[in-house]
């Protein structure tokens, strides 16, 4: 469980990140955003460590049947971005229970946890390149950094 005090810094880093993946594409960045803030809020009802409110439940949902399904960037890139999808919740549902297993499995599901940060380098691929990707990945690595049992 998070602090509300690393709640508020992993929240900045994540905005940072987001605008150098995005670039200049405000389109990307909303997406970015968005599939953030499903994270937090799909994470914090799978833990039931934060309280959430209907409206926070509701603009998720809204996010995922109205606004993304329209968001430019992801029409664009629908197939590259549900593969990630995909890959994301799957490693998420792994990590979830892999860590009630061995010390060999919690060191499993504490990678597995945060794959969903590995859809930003992609964004920065298809927004700015190889190089942004590359970049984007380093940041995201030591961002995100976690010891074990954190």
């Amino acid at each position: 469980m998070t602090t509300q005090e690393e709640r508020d810094a992993y929240e900045e880093a994540t905005r940072l990140i987001i605008r150098e993946a995005a670039g200049d594409n405000m389109a990307a960045a909303h997406y970015l955003l968005n599939l953030a803030y499903l994270s937090r809020t799909i994470d914090d009802i799978y833990d039931q460590d934060k309280k959430v409110t209907r409206t926070k439940m509701l603009d998720a949902v809204e996010y995922l049947l109205i606004e993304m399904p329209f968001n430019p960037f992801f029409v664009e890139h629908r197939d590259t971005l549900q593969s990630q999808h995909v890959s994301m919740y799957n490693a998420w549902m792994a990590a979830n229970l892999w860590e009630q297993g061995d010390d060999t499995d919690k060191v499993y599901a504490h990678v597995w946890r945060d794959f969903f940060h590995e859809v930003w380098p992609v964004v920065a691929l298809l927004t700015q390149g190889p190089k942004k990707m590359n970049e984007v990945s380093l940041k995201i690595r030591t961002l995100f950094k976690k010891q074990l049992g954190e």
